[in-house]
């Protein structure tokens, strides 16, 4: 049988024992929207750019598997 699909392979043939949950936070980086992945302290990958921009696909800075250095503010005071 032959898969033709979008869907990353890791994806379709996950196991299904596995409790493997990442999370995801939307931030914002060199003015654009992406979703990354916690990698360490003020560390993340990038998963995914959220954009209409053409310019930031073709920003090598913002592309998925980069890893970023950024602070969130999580809105509380100390």
């Amino acid at each position: 049988m032959i898969l033709y699909s979008i869907v990353p392979w890791e994806v379709v043939f996950k196991n299904n024992n596995e409790k493997t949950i990442e999370r995801y936070i939307e931030m914002d980086y060199l003015g654009e929207k992406v979703l990354a992945t916690p990698a360490g302290e003020n560390r993340y990958v990038i998963n995914r750019i959220i954009s209409t921009s053409p310019r930031a696909y073709l920003n090598p800075r913002l592309q998925p598997g980069q890893y970023i250095e950024a602070r969130i503010e999580t809105g509380k005071e100390d």
